[in-house]
């Protein structure tokens, strides 16, 4: 490979296609004579293949979709190769300990799985590093992270799987998949074992492991505490939502001393009081970002189905919701309804969601927007000068943003954001694009404070996705 634009290059979700079809594949039996093993050990091998896959997916798009659906095959794009594109960083590392590492959501971890989430992300970082230096290994020492042998055993538990079980769970993955889409899944986007179990154990004379794509490990090790949780009982769930948006207020703080990032009470008439926006930003004295944040999961098949706003009804509904919810206080405000903060006439409306639900994703967006008009018919007091535009946003977009910005530079950007020009662009091709004086910023938050070990593993830039 020649780097991630270079014309000879194998992406990595290419390679994660390869490695869920070789599980998936039922395996011929051996034969006598020539060409019946790929030599894996030769570019040519993997050159080939390649194109073939490429060739697939194009033919498949080409039987399954029509010249409209584009927009929408875009969107699916998006979700396959972003997240490879940004890996991961220390931002995440730390965001994921915050919301299900702490509290409630961390003690049921630790007595579900016998190690703490900071050890298991120590591990995981320590696995990750191993296995960039050598595809195969034998059970690592955790000695000199202070950890004992048992905990590195854990870990393995929870990130690894037998080859064996493996090529069972990929195939009962497709075979889910199939039942829920109501069709086969496109080769592309295949549902993918390693972002459950990213690193595969072998049977030898001792067990082998093997981590066919490392970058995962730090996957199942931060977004993949989710479905940790989510074993829990449901108020774990909704601790690690408030849990999420102190975590906004705390990074927007933290970035921009200067502003005030709030949280307020119900407010309202006695008996029918409504809860204000997540996150209200003041700057000068008055709210000048209203924000909605939501939790909810971005699940395979919101990612990859025909119609995302169907499969994933009750996620998108949670978006339109934070739409309408914005409209509201808006209204409130203007009423003089809500009145414990003056808001700026020039407010700007943003839902921010824990995954990427809308990138590159314009009808998604109408339809969220069209599923809060529906929710605001039902209160006439909500006019149209109250139906601000909403900017959608993920969390990591935020916070790309608030990296290269400062406090004026960051409300600009925000104000670009609702204009025809940038509608649908992500937070940090805006401020990229609009012309706007860029930094560069260290990620603000103290890491040691949940995640102790952190300066264990040398300076900041020497550690693996900083």
């Amino acid at each position: 490979m020649d780097g991630i634009l270079g014309d000879h290059a194998i992406y990595p979700w290419e390679l994660e296609t390869f490695v869920t079809s070789l599980l998936t594949t039922v395996k011929d039996k051996p034969r006598l004579g020539r060409h019946h093993i790929s030599n894996c050990k030769t570019f040519a091998s993997i050159r080939l293949l390649t194109n073939l896959l490429r060739s697939i997916e194009d033919s498949e798009y080409l039987l399954k979709s029509s010249p409209e659906d584009i927009f929408e095959e875009m969107y699916r794009i998006g979700h396959r190769q972003f997240s490879w594109q940004l890996g991961p960083n220390s931002e995440q590392l730390f965001r994921f300990a915050y919301v299900y590492g702490q509290g409630a959501c961390g003690e049921f971890f630790e007595q579900a799985n016998g190690l703490s989430v900071s050890d298991f992300l120590c591990l995981s970082l320590a696995l990750l590093g191993v296995f960039f230096d050598k595809p195969w290994t034998e059970l690592p020492d955790p000695a000199n992270l202070g950890l004992p042998k048992a905990k590195m055993v854990r870990a393995l538990e929870l990130q690894g799987i037998h080859l064996a079980e493996a090529r069972k769970r990929a195939s009962q993955l497709n075979s889910d998949a199939t039942q829920r889409l109501g069709r086969t899944p496109r080769t592309a986007y295949m549902p993918s074992l390693l972002r459950q179990k990213p690193i595969v154990r072998v049977e030898r004379k001792l067990p082998a492991y093997i981590a066919p794509l490392p970058p995962l490990i730090m996957s199942r090790a931060t977004a993949g505490l989710y479905y940790d949780i989510k074993q829990g009982p449901d108020q774990l769930l909704t601790e690690a939502n408030a849990r999420f948006e102190d975590y906004i207020r705390d990074l927007l703080t933290a970035y921009l001393p200067e502003i005030e990032a709030i949280k307020e009470a119900a407010y309202g008439p006695k008996g029918r009081q409504v809860d204000p926006p997540d996150c209200l930003v003041k700057d000068s004295g008055q709210v000048v970002l209203a924000i909605e944040c939501k939790a909810t999961k971005l699940t395979f098949e919101a990612q990859y189905a025909e119609n995302p706003v169907v499969v994933a009804r009750q996620g998108f509904e949670q978006i339109a919701k934070g739409v309408f919810q914005l409209w509201r206080f808006f209204s409130h405000a203007r009423r003089k309804i809500y009145g414990s903060q003056p808001v700026s006439p020039d407010a700007v409306a943003l839902v921010l969601t824990m995954d990427g639900w809308m990138q590159m994703a314009a009808n998604l967006r109408k339809a969220a927007i069209k599923r809060a008009e529906e929710m605001a018919a039902h209160d006439p007091d909500i006019t149209e000068v109250d139906k601000r535009s909403v900017v959608f946003a993920s969390i990591q977009e935020l916070n790309d943003t608030l990296a290269q910005t400062e406090r004026p530079e960051f409300l600009s950007v925000l104000s670009y954001a609702i204009t025809d020009k940038y509608r649908g662009y992500r937070l940090p091709d805006i401020a990229r694009d609009c012309g706007v004086r860029l930094v560069r910023k260290r990620y603000p938050m103290d890491i040691t404070t949940l995640l102790p070990w952190w300066n264990r593993f040398g300076k900041p830039e020497d550690r693996p996705g900083n």
